[in-house]
């Protein structure tokens, strides 16, 4: 009975931490609006500067969609803490009885969300731009994107607790984290490539950069929601 009622408390406080950051951002507007125009700028420029093809290499778009998400993302990250690092509220919300896996995860739910926004404006601009088709895989890009995304804002969040309190945190954050982002975004250009080209949700789980991508999210929101509480003391 304890353990449950701790568990709900748990729960609910990751909740409120996470409505907390979406409050303010719906306010302030401040990350999730430079994520967009960075993104939609980016694939406006690729459209009109790549040779006409039709359609274009699989790979080609594949690499395009996913680089163009990793640096709106981190554009992102940057900002994580930007809140709480001001007057010294990070110190105060350390301070409170709030488990800091808590803490982590509300913040990855956060950045979650924004990268998913983001996604589902840039598909359709890929779609319509680069005459993107995947028909019947859209199901498993989903799933790709969706098991990417989880990767990403792990590493992404865990990273921006570092380099929150450095003087040149937009500099700091992607010399840290995109060294151990490489597997995930290379798999996922390889999965979504696969789906470019036809392939079928069961040759795509059977792939094994699907494999790798699944153990990654695992390993790493687990190393993640640990290694929090010792980056933000």
């Amino acid at each position: 009975m304890t353990s449950a009622a701790s568990d709900a408390g748990f729960v609910a406080k990751t909740m409120a931490l996470g409505r907390k950051d979406l409050r303010i951002e719906a306010r302030a507007r401040d990350t999730l609006p430079p994520m967009v125009a960075f993104a939609l700028g980016v694939t406006l420029l690729l459209a009109f500067t790549l040779p006409d093809a039709d359609p274009q290499p699989a790979t080609v778009l594949a690499g395009f969609f996913w680089i163009t998400v990793l640096f709106a993302g981190l554009i992102g990250f940057a900002r994580t803490f930007e809140v709480e690092r001001q007057d010294g509220a990070l110190d105060a919300l350390l301070l409170t009885p709030i488990d800091r896996s808590a803490i982590f995860l509300a913040k990855a739910a956060a950045n979650l969300f924004y990268i998913a926004l983001v996604q589902v404006l840039l598909l359709p601009a890929f779609t319509i731009l680069f005459s993107l088709r995947v028909g019947p895989g859209l199901g498993a890009l989903l799933l790709v994107t969706a098991l990417v995304d989880v990767g990403f804002v792990a590493v992404g969040t865990l990273f921006a607790s570092l380099a929150a309190e450095t003087r040149s945190r937009e500099l700091m954050l992607p010399i840290l984290a995109l060294p151990v982002l490489v597997p995930p975004f290379i798999a996922g250009v390889e999965l979504m490539s696969n789906l470019i080209t036809g392939a079928s949700f069961g040759e795509l789980t059977n792939a094994g950069w699907f494999v790798i991508l699944v153990v990654y999210d695992i390993v790493f929101f687990v190393v993640g929601a640990l290694a929090f509480e010792f980056a933000v003391e």
